[in-house]
């Protein structure tokens, strides 16, 4: 078996060295054939299909966050090669939801064993971003620009931007126009769920990530005492469900926004947005999961 790794060396607050050496070792002891691809920011899509032409692998590990798995399964697209999740971010929103494995040692067993394949789906939004577990506009888009911006690592990198994005959020009108309804709502914060758990573990739905299907949830309004009882976590501070309105499903979707907000996807800064479209894109992948 061949496995190409795709490794993000800044995901977390950590160093992935000693996690990557485990399964080096791992891999030689079962003689398995690895290569590793470290990504830099530049040119990652390109030289992440230059090389599984080159190297032919049978499986393609992501190792980091939501980012970086949502940058891997953008280039798996239209292939036959099947993802693998190596959780080494912060919070981790696709694998808590898919219950993969985080120590050590379990990881370097369970990335070479015989694992079950499931169709992964994948939303796009407005024609050319790809999103695997979350996006969202509002507080949470405003912190996570405002984290990129710092150059802080970690939770409480983090941390450091949460008062003032909860301060300077404005209330957010929008029209949700799906293939079933059109909603007129307000808000602080609306998210676009393509799995059914944050990082934390608090279930967003009774959706999955295979059911066709993603999920809508609104954060109308927000007190002090619920944002701290809240918490926070790397992709998302709010982690108590009661927060949101009830949970729309659904196959598409148009956002009408009464103004530019920040909108991130998978913990990345897209950058200012009024209008968002968002499809279904069903079984777009192939995932290897325990």
């Amino acid at each position: 078996m061949k496995v190409l790794f795709i490794i993000n060396p800044n995901s977390g607050a950590g160093s992935s060295a000693a996690t990557i050496a485990r399964i080096q070792e791992a891999a030689a002891l079962k003689n398995i054939s690895t290569c590793i691809l470290y990504t830099t920011g530049t040119r990652d899509d390109e030289m992440i299909r230059k090389e599984i032409d080159l190297y032919k692998p049978d499986r393609v590990v992501a190792g980091g966050g939501d980012g970086t798995i949502q940058l891997v399964a953008r280039n798996l697209i239209g292939t036959n090669l099947p993802i693998v999740l190596l959780p080494l971010g912060s919070a981790n929103g696709l694998a808590t939801s898919l219950d993969i494995p985080k120590d050590d040692e379990a990881l370097a067993d369970y990335i070479f064993s015989d694992l079950q394949a499931m169709p992964l789906d994948l939303l796009r939004i407005n024609d050319i971003h790809i999103c695997v577990h979350l996006a969202d506009i509002g507080i949470n888009g405003m912190m996570v620009k405002e984290y990129e911006e710092g150059g802080h690592s970690g939770m409480l990198g983090y941390a450091r931007h949460v008062v003032h994005a909860v301060k300077e959020t404005p209330l957010m009108k929008y029209t949700i126009k799906t293939e079933k309804e059109t909603l007129e709502q307000e808000g602080y914060m609306l998210a676009f769920a393509n799995a059914n758990m944050y990082g934390t573990g608090i279930q967003i739905s009774e959706g999955s990530v295979h059911d066709g299907m993603f999920e809508i949830r609104n954060i109308p309004k927000i007190s002090w005492i619920d944002f701290i009882k809240a918490g926070l976590t790397k992709f998302n501070i709010f982690i108590d469900k009661h927060m949101f309105t009830d949970v729309i499903s659904c196959k598409q979707a148009e956002v009408f926004i009464d103004r530019k907000v920040d909108f991130q996807i998978d913990g990345e800064y897209i950058g200012e947005v009024n209008y968002l479209k968002i499809e279904m894109l069903p079984s777009a992948i192939t995932i290897l999961i325990p």
